[in-house]
This record gives C-alpha cells, sequence and structure tokens, in this order.
C-alpha cells in the first residue's frame, strides 16, 4: 500500500511541475522586453525612420495635391512640389548619413 501512495505521490508532482512549466513564461521573455520595438514593424531605429519620414512625404505630398485641387494654382504647386521634394531629399540624406556613420539617433 504504501509503495502506491508514493507512486500515487510522485506521479501528482510530476504533473504539477508540467503543468506550471507549459503555464510559465520562458526564461528569454526578459530579454525581448528589453528590446526597442516600434509601432510599425521597423527592426531598426534607421528603418524606422525612414519609414516615419516616407509618412510624412506622403502626407505633405497629399496635403499640396489637396490643396491644388482646391484653387488650382499651377505655380504654388509646382512650388511647394519642389519646396517638400528638397525636404525629403534633405531628410533622408541626414538619416542615411547618420546609418553610413553609425551615428545616434540626434533629437
Amino acid at each position: 500500500m504504501k509503495k502506491s501512495r508514493y507512486f500515487t505521490a510522485a506521479i501528482a508532482a510530476v504533473m504539477g511541475f508540467g503543468i506550471i512549466a507549459a503555464t510559465a513564461p520562458p526564461a528569454n521573455a526578459a530579454s525581448s522586453e528589453a528590446r526597442l520595438s516600434y509601432e510599425d514593424g521597423a527592426s531598426n531605429e534607421y528603418s524606422f525612420r525612414m519609414k516615419e519620414e516616407d509618412r510624412i512625404h506622403d502626407e505633405n505630398v497629399r496635403r499640396i495635391k489637396f490643396d491644388f485641387r482646391r484653387d488650382g494654382d499651377q505655380e504654388k504647386y509646382n512650388r511647394s512640389m519642389r519646396e517638400e521634394q528638397k525636404r525629403h531629399d534633405q531628410a533622408v540624406k541626414r538619416i542615411m548619413r547618420d546609418y553610413n556613420n553609425r551615428k545616434p539617433w540626434r533629437h
């Protein structure tokens, strides 16, 4: 009778440890939380900055096109598009320069 009690206790302990192990978070979960996560799915800082700049550029171009459709001023449209493209090119150059020089994010 004693042997069956020990056997039952051992089986219960193994099942208990199995349940605890199944519900416990993995040991490397803390290290994954320490890494930065970006909203748009970018894998690193420079990718995040490029995606953010592209989003801003697209938003500005849409605004310029909307203004052109509203007032129809071709000169204003051309000037605004040139200025926006120049701004976008300079921003991309800054990001690429930081990437090539391995510089951290500059605020």
